[in-house]
């Protein structure tokens, strides 16, 4: 086998480890779901599974990454236009629903709160949407668009908003409607940051 082909069957075990946890995790939660019901559901032995990830929350970590990413690149095109601080705002939390709504189970594993692996907000720390806020933050400040704060704690501040409400909307159990929760989520971030808002 040459390396090549080597490096391309342990990227296909790898995904199918992924995928096969992600089918775990929707089934049975992140609590109640084991590596033996991954590597069972994956065809593959559990010192496989260890080959790979260290532990189940590594694999959450990793199924994060790319719903994070794809949010960070639709993010980077809102942030190059022309719109105003407010409609900037706007587009950055439907992106965030929009996202959520294409991956529903990974934004309910994600936002679960106590059973959310605490290695998530590890995650987040380092994640390239942090420092997109935190550079749109300043940047409005700087041009006297939003009000003088520490960016910091608008940043902290917007993504706790911005995680209950997908928790309220992905991950809670309730009948509220996930388009409204979206719009008045908006109309919050923004009587909160803007400094002129449009909304009454």
């Amino acid at each position: 086998m040459t390396t090549a082909e080597r490096t391309q069957s342990e990227r296909q075990r790898r995904d199918q480890i992924l995928k096969a946890a992600r089918a775990v995790f929707d089934e049975k939660g992140y609590e109640s779901a084991t590596v033996s019901d991954i590597v069972r559901r994956a065809g593959v032995a559990q010192g496989t599974f260890y080959l790979y990830f260290e532990s189940k929350k590594a694999v959450v970590v990793e199924l994060a990454r790319q719903p994070m990413a794809d949010m960070a690149l639709r993010l980077q095109r809102i942030l190059t236009g022309n719109e105003s601080f407010e409609q900037i705002l706007r587009q950055f939390v439907h992106t965030g629903f929009d996202v959520g709504g294409e991956n529903p189970d990974l934004c309910r594993l994600m936002h679960l709160g106590s059973e959310s692996p605490q290695e998530l907000d590890e995650f987040h720390e380092e994640s390239a949407v942090k420092d997109q806020i935190n550079l749109m933050f300043q940047g409005a400040m700087d041009r006297g668009d939003m009000h003088r704060m520490n960016p910091q704690i608008a940043s902290e501040t917007f993504k706790s908003i911005m995680m209950g409400a997908m928790q309220l909307a992905f991950a809670s159990e309730n009948d509220l409607d996930q388009e409204q929760i979206k719009l008045n989520t908006a109309d919050i971030i923004v009587r909160g940051f803007v400094t002129q808002p449009s909304v009454g």
